[in-house]
């Protein structure tokens, strides 16, 4: 399928300024530039390989990303940035992954295209903490004190197949929260306690905040007086799009809710990803897209443009909804 031309907001990468880039994409896959390139700019895809899920954190004057890993051994992927537009591998999460099942060692291999799931990367108190699922196994949790390692011997949260796609947060006053979804049960999605060590969840303090049209990717977030939780949803005519819901307390009432993207036909699909502010204090929305098929999932950056306190990714069309260009 052939791709318009775009032109993108582009960092530049010294300065801490905007400036622009353009390129004309041929077939998905053959580009004849990416990322940084060289003058203060960057083109999309900025990681043009295979990163589902994509989740992405600030940590001082860096930025640490993680990827889902399926039943590939080292799991969960870390990525780790000065600028999000140049990155670097600092490590892996899980360094073996029958810490989660048997099932998924050498000599079985039966949960291809299962195994580690979208998970969600955190920091707190000096400690990095990433949670992540797997669709017959339940819930799992590790920390470290540093990205690259060591991490320690995984959690397990949830000892339940049919759940995914979890998402964690500490509110103003340093209680942590957890967010999972149940897509075996109508894709409900519940919000609960966690204790202070995040190695259990309150599922007595569930409460469901969402459900339905295949949602999926929940990330929670905090930006000025709301907690955000941001997700991604699917329904016949329009395809995939970022939706997210807001309230003024992380416990909710979570009633507002609004459409942050607009489904293209094809590969230029905003989905899972994690929204960050850049080194130029702009927002951005570090975000896979792609069919899935023989390449992956590719990673762009998109500007986010904050309207009416809804962070908006892309392109923001005369509706107030975003699409990639």
């Amino acid at each position: 399928m052939k791709i318009k031309t775009i032109a993108l907001l582009a960092m530049m990468l010294v300065a801490g300024t905007l400036t622009s880039a353009s390129q004309v994409w041929g077939e998905w896959g053959e580009w004849s530039g990416w990322g940084d390139q060289g003058d203060g700019t960057y083109v999309n895809p900025i990681l043009p390989c295979d990163l589902s899920d994509i989740d992405c954190i600030k940590v001082g004057k860096r930025y640490y990303a993680i990827s889902s890993t399926f039943q590939f051994s080292p799991g969960m992927i870390i990525l780790e940035s000065e600028d999000l537009v140049n990155w670097t591998v600092a490590g892996h999460a899980v360094d073996d992954i029958t810490q989660i099942t048997p099932e998924l060692n050498w000599d079985k291999m039966n949960r291809y295209g299962r195994g580690i799931w979208a998970g969600t990367i955190r920091h707190h108190k000096g400690r990095f903490y990433i949670m992540f699922g797997t669709p017959e196994e339940g819930y799992f949790m590790t920390s470290s004190k540093r990205a690259n390692g060591p991490w320690t011997p995984l959690v397990r949260l949830l000892d339940k197949d049919g759940w995914d796609d979890c998402t964690f947060l500490w509110d103003e006053e340093g209680n942590a929260w957890f967010a999972g979804t149940h897509f075996a049960n109508g894709y409900k999605t519940y919000l609960c306690k966690m204790s202070p060590e995040c190695d259990k969840i309150d599922w007595a303090s569930a409460q469901l905040v969402n459900e339905g049209s295949g949602r999926e990717a929940s990330k929670l977030i905090k930006v000025g007086k709301w907690y955000y939780i941001i997700f991604s949803e699917h329904k016949n005519g329009k395809g995939r799009y970022v939706v997210a819901k807001r309230s003024e307390k992380i416990d909710g009432p979570y009633d507002e809710e609004r459409i942050l993207t607009r489904n293209l036909p094809g590969t230029m699909e905003p989905n899972q990803g994690g929204i960050v502010q850049g080194p130029d204090k702009r927002w951005y929305f570090l975000t896979h897209h792609g069919t899935g098929d023989w390449e992956g999932r590719a990673v762009s950056l998109l500007p986010v443009t904050w309207k009416d306190g809804w962070p908006i990714p892309g392109k923001v069309e005369s509706d107030g909804i975003g699409v990639m260009e």
